[in-house]
């Protein structure tokens, strides 16, 4: 095929000649690529129609210029099983390199979301030197592998920007979430700076010992405002706290969370900074919301 052609183009060239001319049904116009893998949008080639098979799958695979390939489903179950199904290969196992962290999971066991890269960013060359990290929903450690981190080194690895944390305990009931956070520390040369608690948080009595507590759960993270809030150093510290909110109303939004805060106790809250991550639904935007708490004698 001439190498002019776009990704799409070549699908759709490939797959028209293996259906004899003509086309059974629509071909997706985007996926996510990354390694050697193409992930599908839902119910890409869903239709009967396509007969799918593994010589279909293999011709997706060259056209596309990728050996794996696997189409999106639903997130599943209190554990958020990625719910990617694997069409092409044998193996899910996959790294990822983002801001110089290596990122190892099981992506059909594990969610990624790609549109959190300048959340992840911001994290990774952000100064957090002898600091005390609480990161109460971990997962794979999107954000406890960049707390750690110095961020994106130079050409010629040099020291990136950011400062690492002197320690982060991670909390996460995920096994396979677990099993990849490992991986990624050890990958990483970060072993030593993490704690992991295994299970449901709610069940772990935390020290009010952490200068800064990470709640990166959504839809909502609302199951762990207590537990930061009590988990904060008496002299205070700072909250990361995801969340939804209208497009056009994240300030009110990180406003109202401030206040609900304060009443919940035993700290002043105000708001720091408001991060638009990005659209998780229609009018619906994903935000970071940096809450300063400290004591309300101050």
């Amino acid at each position: 095929m001439a190498p002019s052609m776009t990704p799409h183009t070549r699908l759709e060239k490939a797959l028209t000649e293996r259906q004899g001319g003509s086309l059974p049904g629509k071909i997706p116009t985007k996926w996510e690529k990354f390694a050697d893998v193409v992930i599908l949008p839902r119910n890409s080639f869903s239709e009967p129609e396509w007969k799918p098979d593994e010589p279909m799958w293999q011709i997706i695979a060259k056209a596309l210029d990728v050996k794996r390939i696997a189409r999106m489903g639903e997130v599943q179950g209190e554990h958020r099983n990625s719910g990617v199904e694997l069409l092409l290969g044998e193996d899910d196992w996959v790294i990822r390199r983002e801001h110089g962290i290596d990122f190892g999971y099981n992506f059909t066991q594990c969610m990624w979301s790609a549109g959190n890269v300048t959340e992840r960013g911001r994290i990774a060359n952000g100064n957090f030197e002898g600091e005390n990290i609480l990161d109460l929903y971990a997962g794979i450690g999107y954000y406890t592998l960049p707390f750690l981190s110095e961020g994106t080194r130079g050409p010629n690895g040099e020291r990136g920007t950011g400062r690492g944390a002197a320690h982060v305990v991670a909390c996460e009931w995920n096994p396979a979430a677990i099993q990849a956070l490992k991986w990624s520390l050890s990958a990483n040369g970060l072993e030593e700076c993490c704690t992991i608690l295994e299970g449901d948080n709610r069940n772990q009595i935390f020290k009010s010992e952490f200068d800064r507590i990470n709640l990166g759960l959504l839809p909502t993270s609302e199951d762990g405002y207590s537990i930061a809030l009590q988990s904060l150093k008496p002299e205070g510290g700072k909250l990361h706290v995801h969340g939804l909110a209208m497009g056009g109303k994240e300030h009110e939004w990180a406003e109202n969370l401030a206040e609900l805060l304060e009443e919940m106790g035993p700290f002043s809250c105000s708001v720091d900074h408001v991060e638009r991550v990005k659209w998780y639904a229609p009018h619906q935007r994903h935000i970071v919301v940096d809450i300063h708490a400290s004591p309300v004698s101050c």
